[in-house]
C-alpha cells in the first residue's frame, strides 16, 4: 500500500513538472535574429534585416495576461505586449520599458512608456528582454507584420525604412525651426538651415542610388537633420533649467566637479535629494532627537547639503531640496535598529490585503519599499521638523516634496483594486471609525462610504501639505511632485493636486511626464493647465534620459513645454543624463553661446 501511494505521489509530481514546463514554454519569449538573403524583397524593397519575437498578449487585461495583472498597463516582467485602439487612449505602462507606435504597418515613433494608441494602428510595448529586442530591431521606418495565429511579430528593415526615417527627421527639424521663429530670434537658425540643406541633398542622392549607397546616403541625411534640430531651439534666459540628483559625492572636490559639469550644459537649478529612503544626507538634530540614525552612513564625516548649497550659489545656481515625504526605502527596517520603522513601527503603512499584520508592509510593485502613514499627525510633525531644520541652517532656495501620496493602488477597473488600497493602519482605522462608526476594512469599493474613505485619505495628504506651506511660506519656494492624470492620481494615490493649487498650498508643481511621446506630453500638460490656478507654476519633469529615448525626444518636449508657457523643465535625472543628451543641450537650447 505504501508503495502504491508513493507511485501515485511520484506521478502527481511529474504531472506538475510537465504542466509547469508547458506554462513556461507558453510564456517564454521566442527570439530570432538572422542575416537575410540579399534577394528577399518586401514592398519592392530589399530586406536588410529581419527579426521575430513571441507576443505575450494582445489587448492585455487581468484575464488575458495574468503575469501582468498587477503591473501598469497589464505588462508584466520581460513581456512584449500589443495595444490596439480598443484598449484605451494610452498604454498606461510605466517608465521601465520601450514602446513603438505603428501606423500602416510601419514604426512611426519610438517612445518609453504610456504611449498614445493610434486610431489606424497599435503600440508594441516591451520590458526586460522584450525591451532589448525593441531597442535593437525597431527603428523609425521599420516594417511590422503580426501573425495573430502564432502570436509572433516580425520586423523587417528595408532600404526604404532608412529613407522614411530621414524624411521624418527633416520634417521635425523644419517644424521646429518654424516654431522657434514665433518665440524669439534664434542665433542657431543659419546653422540649422545649412544642415537641413545637406540633409535634403543626401535624401535626393539616396532616392537615385543603388541599395548599398541608398542606405548610406539615407543614414547621412538622418544625421544631418538631427544636427539641424539641435540648432532650431533658441536659448531662453529666464526659464528654470533643472535636474534631479541623488548625491554620491563624498568630498567638496567631487561636488565642485559635478556642479561645473552641470553649469557647462546650462543647468541653473538642482533638485538635490536630501531626505531619501528614511535618511538625511546631512547630520540632523531632528533625526537624533527621535533616536533615528542621524545621517545616512554613506556620507559620514561630510555634509553634502552644505557643500552643494555653498558651491551652487557661487555659480549663481539655485538648490531645491528634493524630499521623499512618505517613502522610506526598500531595505528591511531591521537592517538598521535606528531606522525610522525600527523605532516607530506603528508609523508604517499597510494595504487592505495585509491590514491584519501587526507592523509595516512592503509594497510589491513600488520596489518592495516601505511607506509611512500619512494619516498619523506624528509623521507630519516629524517631516515638517526636518524641513524647518534645513531652512534654519542652510540657505536653500526651495523644497520639492516627492512621494506626497499614498502607495500606488491598482486602477478601479481592476479586480484587485480594493485589496490593493493603502492606509489601513491602526491609527487611521480608529480615527475613521470615530467619525463614521465603521472600520474602513469593512467598506467595499462602491459602497456609499467608499467616497468618504477616499476623502479621508486625500485630506490627510492635503493637510500635510498645508503644514509644509506654513513652514516654508515667504522663506523658500515650495513645490510638489505630482502624477499628471488627475483621475488616476486620485484613484490610485489619493493625490488631490488640483485642491492644493486652488488653496494656494504651493508655489509650483513638478509633474512626472513618464513618456517620450511628445504628442501625449502636450495633452498631459494642457490637461494640467486647465486644472490648476494661474498662481501655480509648472515645471514638467522630463524622463527621456531615464527611458533611454532619443535626443530629439528631449528637444521636442522642451519645445512643447515652452509653447505652453511653462516656467522651465527638470530633467530626471542627473545619473541618467548621458553624454548624448548633454551635448544636445549645449548646442543652443540651454546655452547662450549656441556652439
Amino acid at each position: 500500500m505504501r508503495r502504491f501511494f508513493t507511485l501515485i505521489l511520484s506521478a502527481i509530481i511529474l504531472l506538475n513538472i510537465l504542466a509547469a514546463n508547458q506554462v513556461f514554454a507558453a510564456s517564454a519569449p521566442m527570439i530570432s535574429s538572422w542575416e537575410v538573403d540579399n534577394r528577399e524583397i518586401l514592398n519592392n524593397e530589399r530586406v536588410i534585416a529581419k527579426s521575430s519575437y513571441k507576443i505575450s498578449a494582445i489587448y492585455p487585461s487581468t484575464v488575458i495576461n495574468i503575469l501582468g495583472a498587477n503591473f501598469p498597463g497589464y505588462r508584466g516582467p520581460g513581456q512584449l505586449v500589443v495595444y490596439k485602439q480598443n484598449f484605451g487612449r494610452t498604454t498606461g505602462t510605466n517608465e521601465f520599458g520601450k514602446e513603438a507606435v505603428i501606423e500602416n504597418n510601419k514604426v512611426v515613433k519610438l517612445t518609453g512608456a504610456n504611449s498614445l494608441i493610434p486610431k489606424n494602428g497599435y503600440v508594441i510595448s516591451g520590458h526586460g528582454s522584450a525591451k532589448k529586442w525593441i531597442t535593437t530591431n525597431l527603428k523609425i521606418g521599420t516594417n511590422i507584420i503580426i501573425d495573430e495565429q502564432t502570436n509572433t511579430i516580425t520586423a523587417y528593415t528595408t532600404v526604404d525604412s532608412y529613407r522614411f526615417n530621414a524624411k521624418e527627421k527633416i520634417k521635425e527639424a523644419e517644424d521646429f525651426l518654424d516654431n522657434a521663429k514665433k518665440m524669439q530670434e534664434n542665433p542657431g537658425e543659419k546653422k540649422a538651415k545649412y544642415y537641413l540643406k545637406k540633409a535634403k541633398q543626401d535624401l535626393r542622392k539616396s532616392n537615385r542610388a543603388n541599395d548599398n549607397m541608398a542606405v548610406s546616403y539615407a543614414k547621412s541625411s538622418s544625421e544631418m537633420a538631427k544636427i539641424a534640430l539641435n540648432y532650431t531651439l533658441p536659448y531662453i534666459a529666464n526659464e528654470l533649467k533643472g535636474t534631479w540628483i541623488r548625491p554620491t559625492e563624498k568630498n567638496i572636490y567631487e561636488v565642485k566637479r559635478t556642479l561645473d559639469n552641470m553649469q557647462s550644459i546650462g543647468l541653473n537649478t538642482i533638485f538635490l535629494e536630501t531626505y531619501f529612503h528614511g535618511y538625511t544626507i546631512f547630520p540632523s538634530k531632528t533625526m537624533k532627537s527621535y533616536n533615528f540614525t542621524g545621517q545616512n552612513p554613506i556620507f559620514a564625516g561630510f555634509d553634502p547639503l552644505r557643500a552643494y548649497v555653498d558651491e551652487a550659489h557661487t555659480r549663481n545656481m539655485k538648490v531645491h531640496v528634493w524630499f521623499e515625504s512618505f517613502y522610506v526605502g526598500n531595505k528591511h527596517p531591521s537592517n538598521d535598529p535606528n531606522s525610522i520603522l525600527s523605532i516607530k513601527p506603528e508609523w508604517g503603512n499597510k494595504n487592505k490585503a495585509n491590514y491584519e499584520k501587526e507592523t509595516y508592509v512592503a509594497h510589491p510593485v513600488e520596489h518592495n519599499g516601505y511607506f509611512l502613514d500619512p494619516a498619523n499627525p506624528e509623521v507630519h510633525n516629524f517631516l515638517v521638523l526636518i524641513v524647518k531644520e534645513m531652512i534654519a541652517n542652510y540657505e536653500i532656495d526651495g523644497v520639492n516634496l516627492d512621494y506626497i501620496r499614498y502607495p500606488s493602488a491598482q486602477k478601479a477597473t481592476s479586480t484587485g483594486y480594493e485589496a490593493s488600497n493603502w492606509g489601513y493602519t491602526n491609527y487611521a482605522r480608529t480615527e475613521f471609525k470615530k467619525l463614521y462608526d465603521i472600520d474602513p476594512v469593512n467598506i467595499k469599493y462602491k459602497d456609499s462610504l467608499w467616497t468618504k474613505w477616499n476623502d479621508y485619505r486625500q485630506n490627510k495628504i492635503t493637510n500635510y501639505l498645508s503644514k509644509m506651506r506654513k513652514a516654508t511660506k515667504n522663506k523658500v519656494i515650495l513645490s510638489a511632485v505630482i502624477f499628471p492624470d488627475y483621475k488616476t492620481a486620485l484613484e490610485t494615490k489619493q493625490q488631490d493636486w488640483q485642491k492644493w493649487s486652488d488653496k494656494d498650498y504651493l508655489d509650483a508643481i513638478t509633474p512626472l511626464i513618464l513618456t517620450s511621446d511628445d504628442e501625449l506630453f502636450e495633452i498631459m500638460l494642457k490637461e494640467i493647465k486647465t486644472k490648476i490656478s494661474s498662481k501655480t507654476t509648472v515645471y514638467p519633469g522630463l524622463f527621456i534620459g531615464f527611458m533611454e529615448g532619443e535626443t530629439e525626444d528631449l528637444l521636442k518636449q522642451i519645445n512643447v513645454s515652452r509653447s505652453l508657457k511653462s516656467g522651465g523643465v527638470i530633467l530626471f535625472d542627473w545619473a541618467h543624463l548621458g553624454n548624448k543628451y548633454k551635448e544636445a543641450l549645449k548646442f543652443c537650447v540651454f546655452t547662450s553661446t549656441c556652439q
